[in-house]
C-alpha cells in the first residue's frame, strides 16, 4: 500500500489535523460532493449484506455516518465506532445519542479485539490516511471471523470528475472553513493512494479474496468487499 509519493503521515499531525477540521467535516463532505456522498455510503452498506445481529466495527468512523448507516439497516447488529479524533467522536455522539452505537478513541493498527471475533469491519475514507496501513489491514485479517467481511470504502478511478473534485475542494476549503491546508493534504493523499485494482491485490495478499468490487459516481468511488478465508 505504498503511494506514489511521500507526504506526511506521522500520527500527532492526522490527530492534529482531524480535530482541527472535525467541526465542519460533515458540512465540506455535503458540499464537495454534492450530498452524493450518503447515497454511496448507503449502497456500500447494502451490498456487505449482513446478518441481522452481526458484530461489526467502523474504523476511522469519523462523525460516524458509516456506523449510522449499518445500525439504521440492522437495528439488531452490535456496531462500534473507533477513531483517532476526540474531536469527531464527540459529533458522532451526539449524532448517535439515540442509538446503541458504542464510540470510542483507539488505535487501528492495535485493535482492542480477540483474534477471530469479530463479524464484519468497514473503513471509509480513511485507510488512506494511516501511515501505516498495512498494519491496519493484518489488523483487520486478525480479528475477523473466518469468513467474516472487510468493507474498504474510497476514491477509485481517476477522472474528468475526479479531477475537477481535486481542483474544487482546496478552494471549497478556504470559503467555508478557512483551513485549505488540510484539505490539500488530504487531496495529495488521495493521489498517493493505490487505485482499487492494487488495493485488491495488496488484501489479497494479507490473506483476503474478493467478494466484491462495485464502483459508484462514474467510478470516482470505489467500494471493494473482501473476505476472510475459512
Amino acid at each position: 500500500m505504498t503511494g506514489r509519493n511521500i507526504i506526511d503521515k506521522t500520527p500527532e499531525k492526522i490527530h492534529l489535523m482531524f480535530n482541527t477540521i472535525a467541526q465542519k467535516y460533515d458540512l465540506m463532505n455535503n458540499i464537495m460532493s454534492f450530498g452524493s456522498h450518503h447515497y454511496v455510503k448507503y449502497m456500500s452498506i447494502k451490498s456487505l449484506a449482513l446478518k441481522p445481529d452481526e458484530h461489526v466495527i467502523d474504523l476511522c468512523t469519523g462523525t460516524g455516518d458509516i456506523a449510522r448507516i449499518i445500525k439504521r439497516l440492522y437495528p439488531d447488529a452490535i456496531v462500534e465506532g473507533i477513531d483517532f479524533s476526540e474531536n469527531m467522536l464527540k459529533i458522532a455522539k451526539k449524532k448517535s445519542i439515540n442509538t446503541k452505537i458504542k464510540y470510542f478513541q483507539g488505535d487501528v493498527t492495535n485493535l482492542p479485539y480477540h483474534d477471530n471475533t469479530v463479524d464484519a469491519v468497514t473503513i471509509a475514507f480513511g485507510l488512506r490516511n494511516i501511515q501505516n496501513a498495512e498494519k491496519t489491514v493484518e489488523e483487520i485479517y486478525r480479528i475477523l471471523k473466518p469468513d467474516g467481511h472487510f468493507l474498504h470504502l474510497d476514491f477509485g478511478k481517476v477522472n474528468l470528475l475526479s479531477k475537477i473534485y481535486e481542483k474544487i475542494t482546496p478552494v471549497l476549503a478556504k470559503i467555508f472553513t478557512e483551513n485549505d491546508y488540510s484539505y490539500e493534504y488530504l487531496i495529495k493523499s488521495k493521489q498517493n493512494f493505490p487505485p482499487p485494482e492494487d488495493l485488491i491485490k495488496d488484501f489479497e495478499n494479507k490473506g483476503f479474496k474478493l467478494k466484491k468490487r462495485k464502483d459508484y459516481i462514474f467510478g470516482v468511488i470505489s467500494s471493494q468487499i473482501m473476505t476472510k478465508g475459512a
